[in-house]
C-alpha cells in the first residue's frame, strides 16, 4: 500500500491529552534567535515597502499555539519600522496553512485568547489581524501571484510530499528493514534517495512561494535538521527515530506485529543540513540567503517540561514520547492501526529513558531568512 503523505499526515487534533495542541507547545524562551530573525527581517522589508495591508504566511501552522508564536514578533517589526518611519501601521492579512487534514477548528477556537494576550502584551500597539484557514500542501501554489509580504515556517519543512521512491521495490522488497529512517544500519543508498526527494521538494517549495511572494519580500524558514554532512546518529534529531524502530521491533519480537510492516514503512521526512538547504536554495535560483543561524536545544525543549522533571529521565522520556505521538500518530496508525500505539509508545517512553540516563539527546534546529530576486 503506498501512503499517500497529503491524506494521511496531521498532527493528533483537538485539545486532549494526547493532542498536538496539548504536547507541542514551543517555550518561547527557548526559542529567541528565530523569533529574532523574523523580527528583523519584517522590519527591514516593512521599512522598504510600507504596504498598507500586509499579508503573511505560516505554512505549516498545525493546531497548537505554536501558530501564534512568531505572529507577536511580526507585529514587533512592523511597528518598529512604522515609529522609524513615522507612517500609520498596517492591517494584517495572516494566512494559516497546513494540509487539509490539519484541526483548523482548535486553531481558531483558540483565537480570541490569541488575540487577548497579544492585546495585553502590545497596549497601543496592538495591530488588527485577519486570519484565514488555507488547506493545501506547500508544495504546491497556495497563494495569487506577487501577493504575499512574508513567509515563514516553523518546524514543519521536514515533512516530505511522498516517501522515497525506490525505498520499497514493487515486488514489496525493503531496501531499509528493520528501520524507518536512516540509521547508521541504512545501505548508502537510501540517505541518497531521501536527499533526492527532499531536493525535489524543496525545489518546488521554492519555485511556488517565488511566484506568490511579492518583489523584494521575505520568508524566515526554522527546521530541524542536522549538523553534519553524514547522517550520523549519535547527533541531531535522527537518533530519536532510530530509537522508533527499535520500539516497533521489540513489537515485531513479540509477535504483536510482523516484521513486513515494519521493513515497508518509511517516515516521510528529511533532516536536511544547513548546506543542503543552501545548495538547493543556490540551484533553484529564486532567493538569497540573507541571514542563517543554528541552535541546538535538548529533546527536553518544549514548555510542557519543566526544569525538575529534567532531572528525572523516566517523566522525561513519558513527556518526549507524548510529543512524539502529538506528531506521529496519526501516520503510523494509518500503516500499523491504532491497537498498536499505546504499547508502542508506552515502550518509547522507556527507551527514551534509557537512552538519555547515558547521553542527552538534542535537536538540531536552524533559522534560514530568504529574500527574493528582482
Amino acid at each position: 500500500m503506498t501512503l499517500k503523505v497529503d491524506e494521511v499526515l496531521s498532527m493528533v487534533g483537538g485539545s486532549g491529552e494526547n493532542s498536538y495542541a496539548f504536547n507541542n507547545n514551543i517555550d518561547e524562551r527557548k526559542f529567541g534567535r528565530p523569533k529574532a530573525i523574523v523580527k528583523q527581517n519584517v522590519l527591514e522589508l516593512y521599512s522598504l515597502l510600507h504596504p498598507k495591508n500586509f499579508v503573511t504566511a505560516d505554512l505549516g501552522c498545525s493546531s497548537g499555539n505554536n501558530s501564534f508564536v512568531l505572529f507577536s514578533d511580526i507585529v514587533d517589526g512592523i511597528n518598529e519600522s512604522c515609529d522609524k518611519l513615522s507612517l500609520s501601521p498596517p492591517e494584517i492579512h495572516l494566512f494559516l496553512n497546513d494540509l487539509q487534514g490539519n484541526d483548523f477548528n482548535t486553531v481558531f477556537r483558540s483565537l480570541n485568547a490569541h488575540k487577548e494576550k497579544l492585546t495585553k502584551e502590545k497596549g497601543e500597539k496592538f495591530l488588527p489581524f485577519y486570519p484565514v484557514g488555507v488547506p493545501g500542501s506547500f508544495f504546491t501554489r497556495l497563494f495569487p501571484k506577487n501577493t504575499v509580504h512574508f513567509v515563514y515556517s516553523t518546524l514543519s519543512l521536514q515533512w516530505l510530499s511522498e516517501v522515497p521512491r525506490g525505498l520499497v521495490s514493487e515486488d514489496g522488497v525493503a531496501l531499509n528493514p528493520g528501520n524507518i529512517y536512516i540509521s547508521k544500519t541504512s545501505p548508502p543508498i537510501v540517505p541518497k534517495l531521501y536527499f533526492e526527494q527532499y531536493k525535489r521538494d524543496f525545489t518546488m517549495f521554492l519555485k511556488h512561494r517565488a511566484e506568490e511572494i511579492c518583489s523584494g519580500g521575505r520568508m524566515v524558514l526554522t527546521y530541524i535538521g542536522r549538523s553534519v554532512p553524514d547522517h550520523s546518529e549519535s547527533v541531531g534529531n535522527t537518533y530519536i527515530w532510530t530509537l522508533f524502530s527499535r520500539a516497533l521491533n521489540e513489537l515485531v519480537a513479540k509477535g504483536v506485529i510482523k516484521a513486513k510492516d515494519v521493513d515497508t514503512f518509511n517516515m516521510p521526512l528529511y533532516k536536511p543540513s544547513m548546506e543542503e538547504v543552501k545548495l538547493v536554495t543556490q540551484m533553484e535560483g529564486s532567493f538569497d540567503i540573507v541571514e542563517a543561524e543554528m541552535m541546538e536545544p535538548f529533546w527536553e525543549f518544549s514548555s510542557k517540561t519543566e526544569d525538575w522533571v529534567k532531572c528525572d529521565t523516566v517523566k522525561t522520556g513519558v513527556l518526549i514520547a507524548k510529543e512524539m505521538r502529538a506528531t506521529a500518530e496519526v501516520l503510523l496508525a494509518a500503516h500499523f492501526g491504532e491497537a498498536i500505539m499505546d504499547d508502542l509508545f508506552s515502550r518509547l517512553a522507556e527507551i527514551i529513558a534509557e537512552h538519555i540516563s547515558k547521553e542527552k539527546g538534542k535537536h538540531v534546529m536552524f533559522t534560514v531568512a530568504f529574500q527574493k530576486r528582482d
